[in-house]
């Protein structure tokens, strides 16, 4: 008898940790507030020993506000601005000649993103997002001290995209984590007016690629109850 009680308290301690367990927040759970600041760089540099030289730099930044609807699943929306500019230099000397190109793309949507936890601090996650974009660019010609603008290879451009993407998780702290897009797979289309012409020019783009071109990391902030407590 007195081992039937000891091993009948036994069962109940085992389950009344385990539904406290079950009952811990961590930072996926349901209810949970995301806010996330994505960024993403990328550079290019072609130099070889003759006078062409092509310098590309990209820099986005795309910040988001999501809503945990169920434990790990989150649904949102994001905000994102991109600045890029381009070099190519057809001659160093006796005068410089080369053409600059810069372009600044805004776009906004909404995104679903649902996480595979490994243990506390890992997990791997998979997200789908759609959105609107505009942007302009413009293009000069520089030779030497005189800069002239190509109207041909300047405008405004007005698109839609989606995209699937698949990514990696750190939470160092249980309200903080650090997140990188691993993989994805990305679709778009875009309606691009170039200055000084008289007709729009209508592309559809489609990719797969494996560390994302540019790079994105975000830094993840998760707000819930007790989340911040130490």
């Amino acid at each position: 008898m007195k081992k039937l009680i000891i091993f009948s308290l036994m069962i109940v301690s085992a389950l009344s940790v385990d539904a406290q367990r079950k009952r811990t927040r961590t930072a996926t759970s349901q209810g949970n507030v995301v806010v996330r600041l994505g960024m993403g760089v990328n550079s290019e540099k072609v130099d070889p020993d003759l006078d062409p030289v092509y310098r590309e730099t990209r820099v986005s930044f795309k910040p988001s506000v999501g809503y945990m609807v169920v434990d790990n699943l989150e649904l949102g929306v994001n905000f994102g601005v991109s600045h890029s500019t381009i070099e190519d230099v057809t001659l160093q000397s006796p005068t410089l000649t080369k053409m600059d190109m810069r372009a600044t793309d805004v776009n906004f949507g909404v995104y679903v993103q649902k996480y595979f936890p490994l243990n506390n601090w890992f997990a791997f996650y998979t997200s789908a997002d759609l959105g609107l974009s505009t942007g302009s660019f413009e293009t000069d010609n520089v030779v030497g001290a005189v800069t002239t603008p190509v109207l041909a290879q300047s405008g405004i451009r007005n698109g839609v995209g989606g995209s699937a993407n698949f990514g990696f998780s750190f939470t160092p702290y249980n309200a903080l984590a650090l997140q990188a897009d691993i993989a994805g797979l990305g679709v778009s289309s875009m309606k691009v007016d170039y200055d000084g012409a008289n007709n729009t020019i209508n592309t559809t783009n489609a990719g797969f690629n494996v560390w994302r071109n540019p790079y994105n990391l975000s830094l993840v902030w998760y707000f819930g109850r007790g989340l911040w407590k130490k």
